[in-house]
């Protein structure tokens, strides 16, 4: 917090928050399905083989024989997950409650202090995370990651230079002293990172008009807006807003940018599900989205929920918002190519995430939607989004529409 003018400070106790982090996720219904499906299948066999060899029983009745024995096992194993520990199960709902009543007591605490109204869903999602990711800075020359325990909480409404920033102080794992989350409101003067984040790009509201310029992503700990252009992390969406599903696999598309475009925000999803099972490439296949929002009541998405996956699975392949996020700026060179790009970008501590503005670098042929002009492209490589082999992103708007497309070597 060396780069924010200190404000409000004031300390909430979500010890209860913490033993429901450490509790839940240690999930022990991937061994106990294991178990009963080697059981089962033991009981089958072995009831089959001795119905068949001893019974004197025909194949195909000591198979029936052999189910009838197994399958009962099964049913009541999954019965009993999905009735009481899937989402929306009574000991489900009994641990989204201790949360509930950790992020009412915070919100109930920064509203007392003063600070500006909190967002639920980012003070949840908070609350349920072990951590924010690697401390930057820490992990270098062999040395351990160290755990990030500080978030850049959205707000229910946009404040200019108002920003409220939790940590969590105590120790995280279990036995340890009891967790409190510090809130900490205040303003920030400049884009200073803290010691030891790497050192931004120019982040400032993108000109097309300037021609084309170099996307960079690079991570910080100093708070950003939640509508600043981004590639990983949640999206800043309108209230109403439903996330897109892909038209192939009815799954939820996975985030992958907003730019800030000419006074809009520039959304962009790509179904990630199963990649290459559906046309994820096409712009007018449905397995991919864009969006344009504008205006200034928006508000940090929730994580989707999955109609077909597994609602209790913590680390899905393809997760629709990956926990990984950077901020994205131009860097003053135009060229990626250039030798010249690799040495700005290393010395702000970014990585080239992909064009702005100018002629699309098409790595095919040509294939700007009709009546939309291009935006940005985006390349795979920061957060290892799947867009083929060495594949590139190509966004496109005109102020209203917005779509996307993929192409790769």
């Amino acid at each position: 917090m060396s780069d924010v003018q200190q404000e409000i400070l004031v300390e909430v106790d979500t010890e209860a928050a913490a033993r429901a982090r450490w509790n839940g996720p240690r999930n022990p219904w991937p061994a106990v399905f294991v178990t009963a499906w080697i059981l089962a299948v033991f009981v089958f066999v072995a009831v089959s083989v001795y119905e068949n060899a001893w019974r004197h029983h025909d194949v195909a009745t000591s198979f029936w024989i052999g189910a009838a024995w197994a399958v009962p096992l099964l049913i009541v194993v999954h019965a009993t997950h999905a009735v009481c520990f899937r989402r929306g199960g009574p000991l489900a709902r009994r641990q989204d409650a201790v949360f509930r009543r950790a992020a009412d007591r915070v919100l109930a605490a920064a509203r007392a202090a003063g600070m500006p109204e909190l967002d639920e869903g980012g003070v949840l999602r908070m609350l349920r995370a072990r951590d924010n990711g690697p401390d930057p800075g820490t992990g270098e020359r062999g040395g351990p990651d160290r755990p990030l325990l500080r978030w850049d909480l959205p707000l229910a409404g946009r404040g200019s230079r108002t920003i409220v920033v939790a940590e969590r102080i105590g120790t995280a794992e279990p036995g340890g002293s009891p967790e409190r989350t510090r809130l900490t409101s205040g303003t920030r003067p400049g884009a200073v990172a803290h010691p030891g984040a790497a050192r931004p790009v120019t982040r400032r509201t993108h000109d097309s008009s300037a021609g084309a310029a170099v996307l960079g992503a690079y991570r910080s700990d100093s708070p950003a807006p939640i509508t600043a252009s981004r590639i990983g992390g949640a999206p800043a969406v309108p209230r109403d807003w439903e996330w897109p599903t892909c038209a192939e696999h009815d799954e939820p598309m996975q985030f992958t940018a907003q730019i800030e475009h000419r006074g809009t925000l520039v959304s962009v999803f790509v179904c990630q599900f199963d990649p290459g099972s559906c046309d994820s490439w096409d712009a007018d296949s449905g397995a991919n989205a864009a969006f344009v929002f504008s205006g200034r009541d928006l508000v940090s998405a929730d994580r989707p929920v999955s109609p077909h996956g597994d609602p209790d699975d913590p680390d899905p392949a393809y997760p629709p918002l990956l926990a990984d996020s950077m901020l994205l700026g131009t860097a003053p060179v135009t060229d990626a190519g250039d030798d010249t790009v690799s040495a700005a970008l290393d010395a702000a501590g970014a990585v080239v995430a992909g064009q702005y503005g100018g002629e699309p670098d098409w790595l095919q042929e040509d294939e700007t939607p009709a009546g939309l002009a291009f935006v940005a492209s985006i390349e795979s490589g920061p957060l290892g989004f799947d867009f083929g082999d060495a594949g590139r992103a190509y966004v496109f708007s005109d102020g209203v529409r917005a779509a996307v497309l993929w192409q790769c070597t």
